[in-house]
């Protein structure tokens, strides 16, 4: 039985939270999670380390509390923009390129970034240069693992008997 004296930790603006996370696609994808980041993630609640729909969405949740929020792309990453997905002479193209594979493609400035390559036609390839993740809301299940005063240590793991 919790102790009635003991005090609660709530998620509030300045203080340390620690998370576990998971997020999916409105199909139910994951696509990121704290296990496959390697654990718990720890930040100062509203210091911009997380997606502001989460860091103001966890503010007066407490250990142990699980929530999902709803991220959209303009905290996400971003829109999908349309001018983003462009034609490139196969010529500039490094090795083989095959659609649906992610390749590095020159941008408008001849920079090679990532690129989805959408479609492969003799001379042409059809790339898109938009986070595969643009457009899509985001889909966070927290559960508050710690809330603590920021610089604060975290508690001693309990010594073995």
């Amino acid at each position: 039985m919790p102790d009635a004296g003991a005090e609660r930790k709530v998620v509030e603006p300045g203080l340390l939270v620690v998370v576990e996370y998971e997020v999916r696609l409105a199909s139910g994808r994951v696509v990121d999670s704290s296990e496959k980041s390697g654990g718990a993630a720890a930040f100062v609640c509203g210091a911009g380390d997380f997606p502001r729909p989460v860091e103001e969405g966890i503010v007066g949740l407490s250990v142990g509390d699980r929530k999902v929020i709803v991220v959209p792309p303009a905290f996400g990453y971003g829109a999908y923009d349309p001018r983003r997905v462009v034609l490139v002479a196969s010529e500039r193209m490094a090795g083989e390129v095959e659609a649906g594979k992610v390749v590095k493609a020159p941008d408008e400035f001849g920079i090679r970034r990532p690129a989805l390559v959408r479609a492969v036609w003799e001379g042409v390839v059809l790339v898109d240069f938009n986070h595969p993740l643009a457009g899509k809301d985001l889909h966070f299940e927290v559960v508050v693992r710690d809330v603590r005063p920021a610089g604060e240590a975290p508690a001693a793991a309990p010594a073995a008997s």
